[in-house]
């Protein structure tokens, strides 16, 4: 499982799961207004001003 993948599961695992459902749909279809992504896979939360980071898991818990 990739970093990208475990994070998108700590999401979707109940700790915020609107916001994973848009990270897996921004993913699977390159469209969303709140993200951008780039060729390392590195996740920016345009709304928040934040990149995603690779352990998200392990802050969760």
């Amino acid at each position: 499982m990739t970093i990208l993948e475990k994070n998108i599961q700590a999401l979707l695992s109940g700790v915020n799961e609107p916001l994973g459902n848009k990270l897996l749909n921004f993913i699977q279809n390159k469209t969303c207004s709140r993200f951008n992504i780039d060729e390392n896979l590195n996740i920016y939360d345009k709304t928040h001003n934040v990149f995603m980071y690779e352990n998200l898991e392990e802050e969760i818990n």
